[in-house]
């Protein structure tokens, strides 16, 4: 049952900053001509789940659920292998680029195990830490030992503050990691709200706050227990949920837009492969918000966004043959 329910919430698609207030994302003038509406990724078996965009060389990043590098794609569709220098394989979701410290931090977790059928194994979550220049591994952080009564661990979508500490969710313990600048993990905040869901994508907002996302799987295979959670950085304690009107499904990855916006993944509520992305916008510091776009995409995981304010998704399938599946894209959202 335990492998069941991941494959499900993973075929739904699973998996970041400033000010809120009201307001659209807006685009860069001539920003949209710079970037194509698809980039087309041919002949590769990677299974991407997390996408990045790096800023300092108009590439994006793509994880491996295969257990493969984080792998760059110039916007022609042309890539190569980024990540090296691991001790051991493990599937990579989340990531984010924390350029103040020149670093690409990667969120993984053993992907065999959480598919082997086997209730005695519970896989494990790592943070994995990269040289944003070279893409050699300069850390590699175990998470899982802080909890070792958690039913299983799966290291999901990432963060970091304006201080380098780094926070992690992981859907199957139920928890948000952090790992402070000198790379000490801790247990930051543990799901007491009452709904029954594991962390999945959050971000971090500059006034000093985690919006964090927390969903699961109903037997339709349909996002259920959803909710969007408000964690101060300096009281986790005082975590409570937003108050979200209809069209809010619960998220997979988001981030926060320049404009203080939340643009994420959710489920169509209608059928276990329909997604869609929404635009939150809140008025009263994310006490509350209303959905202000919404557009039906591909089978999406997370979402990206360009120096000009364009968002781009990785498209997903995660249907059994989809492992060794050899061609993805990566799609740019326009409301």
């Amino acid at each position: 049952m335990k492998n069941f329910i991941l494959f499900t919430f993973m075929a739904l698609g699973l998996l970041t900053y400033c000010k809120s207030r009201s307001g659209n994302t807006t685009h860069t003038t001539g920003e949209s001509e710079k970037f194509p509406k698809t980039v087309k990724i041919e002949g590769i078996a990677q299974n991407p789940e997390g996408i990045e965009f790096n800023k300092n060389d108009n590439t994006f990043l793509l994880s491996s659920l295969n257990a493969g590098p984080i792998i760059k794609v110039n916007t022609d569709g042309t890539y190569k292998p980024f990540t090296s220098g691991e001790p051991y394989p493990m599937s990579s979701a989340g990531i984010q680029i924390d350029y103040a410290n020149n670093r690409l931090l990667v969120t993984g977790f053993n992907g065999m195990e959480l598919f082997d059928n086997d209730p005695e194994t519970k896989g494990i979550a790592n943070l994995r830490i990269y040289n944003l220049d070279t893409g050699v591994m300069e850390k590699d952080i175990n998470l899982s030992s802080l909890i070792p009564d958690a039913p299983a661990y799966m290291a999901n979508d990432i963060t970091h503050d304006n201080k380098g500490n780094v926070y992690i969710s992981d859907w199957f313990a139920g928890v948000v990691y952090k790992v402070d600048p000198n790379g000490t993990p801790s247990v930051f905040w543990k799901n007491e709200t009452g709904l029954q869901s594991g962390a999945n994508g959050l971000d971090f907002h500059p006034d000093g706050y985690l919006l964090v996302s927390l969903v699961s799987v109903n037997e339709k295979g349909l996002y259920a227990n959803y909710g969007l959670v408000k964690i101060e950085i300096d009281d986790p304690g005082s975590a409570r949920l937003v108050n979200i009107e209809d069209g809010y499904r619960g998220f997979d990855g988001m981030i926060i837009t320049p404009n203080g916006n939340v643009v994420g993944i959710t489920n169509d509520g209608k059928s276990p492969g329909g997604n869609i992305v929404i635009e939150l916008t809140s008025n009263d510091d994310w006490q509350s918000a209303k959905v202000i776009h919404t557009k039906a995409v591909t089978p999406s995981t997370t979402v990206a966004i360009t120096p000009g304010n364009l968002l781009y998704i990785i498209n997903q399938d995660f249907a059994p043959e989809s492992a060794q599946s050899k061609n993805w894209n990566i799609e740019r959202v326009d409301f």
